[in-house]
């Protein structure tokens, strides 16, 4: 049985692999990872780093699921929109190699318990939603590993379950949670041991062992918490539009500068604040199942007209139910069909999630165990990440040079 206030990781695994992959080093000739030195750098790596994080989590996360993307319903949708269409292929990559190794790495990490998730005409961004959402509902917590901030539309506190979601990006350092997340994790609970086993449903959904340790991470990682509201973060989103997955602002107008030359506006998160303080000034307050309401919808498309002053009425609100279908996670968005087989995955897939062994992924030799990959050897002037894997204290620098008034030249 899974324990009260455990954690499950969900990592983005478009993200994963990307921001891995881009931080290798470039041959001076040729295509990256076409040769098999590159292809072990790159296959270590993916396992540093993974076997780095659930090392730090470990204490606080009881289980690890990867979503894998797959061609999106969106594009279908709009193909007109050119969903995520400035996005090429880097043509100095083997993207065959990349692929390969990232499937193999992932039936590794699936020998390990590790639950990888991918369902026809879903993104991850889809399958971690229904994960989130399924978890949640069964009173477990979760922790989303991504650098796409699309995803802090998650970040949720589920009152009836008493259970939550939380963004993490590794790169940023940054953690955003629910509205009084830092006075949940800092309030003791006063409940006993014996209220603990025989009136669970009383008890704060993160036990005092998790709170601790997961304070100790954010403390010695330097993290920073944000508290968010993700109904306000979501609403301000679709007004501004994503440049990284070419979805433009809700009005995008031009204006003529210096020399005749002419300027294009697009809403800012600056209108877009003034634009959300309007709209809850007139109607109190907002959740995001408002935009729903055809009423409501109208609502917004003249408040937007009024703040900006561009376009027409009509056009915006087209505008605006365009953006919430390409970037909202929710249940009237994503297609009932594709919902159907990612509940379906997820269902089948949660009775696994106890054969995790988190052992086996504290250490990148842990989770390559019996592959080939260890057995490959690579050139110490190539692999610029060997001996990163490991948990000892690294040794202290030593400066090289002549220290003369406290400078060093």
């Amino acid at each position: 049985m899974m324990k009260k206030g455990g954690h499950t990781l969900l990592i983005d695994g478009n993200y994963f692999l990307h921001s891995r992959l881009f931080v290798l080093p470039r041959p001076k000739q040729g295509k990256m990872l076409e040769d098999d030195d590159s292809r072990a750098v790159f296959m270590r790596k993916l396992a540093i780093d993974l076997a780095s994080e659930v090392r730090k989590m470990r204490d606080f996360i009881d289980k690890v699921v990867v979503a894998v993307d797959a061609r999106s319903w969106r594009k279908d949708l709009y193909p007109e929109a050119e969903y995520k269409g400035t996005r090429k292929q880097d043509s100095k990559i083997d993207w065959t190699s990349v692929y390969n190794i990232y499937e193999e790495f992932q039936a590794i990490l699936q020998k390990h318990g590790v639950i990888v998730h991918r369902i026809d005409g879903a993104e991850a961004d889809d399958v971690l939603f229904g994960w989130s959402t399924y978890l949640n509902n069964k009173g477990k917590n979760c922790i989303v590993w991504s650098g796409d901030r699309d995803l802090i539309q998650l970040v949720n506190y589920s009152q009836p379950n008493d259970s939550y979601t939380l963004w993490y990006s590794t790169a940023q350092k940054s953690l955003y949670a629910f509205k009084d997340f830092n006075a949940v994790l800092n309030k003791k609970s006063k409940i006993s041991n014996e209220d603990f086993l025989f009136n669970m449903s009383s008890y704060s959904g993160m036990a005092e062992e998790y709170k601790q340790s997961m304070k100790n991470w954010i403390k010695g990682n330097k993290i920073k918490i944000t508290e968010v509201n993700c109904d306000e973060f979501i609403f301000k989103k679709i007004l501004i539009g994503d440049k990284s997955d070419n979805i433009p602002s809700v009005i995008v107008w031009q204006k003529e500068i210096k020399g005749g030359k002419l300027r294009t506006y697009s809403i800012t998160e600056k209108l877009a604040d003034k634009i959300y303080e309007q709209y809850t000034k007139e109607k109190d307050s907002f959740v995001i199942d408002q935009l729903f309401n055809s009423d409501e919808l109208d609502t917004l498309s003249d408040i937007v007209y009024r703040v900006i002053g561009k376009s027409k009425k009509n056009i915006i609100r087209n505008k605006i139910f365009e953006n919430m279908t390409l970037m909202m996670l929710h249940v009237n968005v994503i297609p009932e069909p594709i919902q159907d087989q990612i509940y379906k995955g997820v269902e089948k897939e949660f009775k696994l999630l106890d054969n995790i062994d988190l052992s086996k992924l504290i250490n990148k030799d842990k989770i390559l165990e019996g592959t080939d990959w260890l057995r490959v050897v690579t050139p110490k002037k190539y692999d610029v990440f060997d001996g990163l894997n490991e948990t000892k204290s690294p040794k202290k620098l030593k400066l090289v040079g002549k220290k003369k008034d406290n400078k060093l030249f």
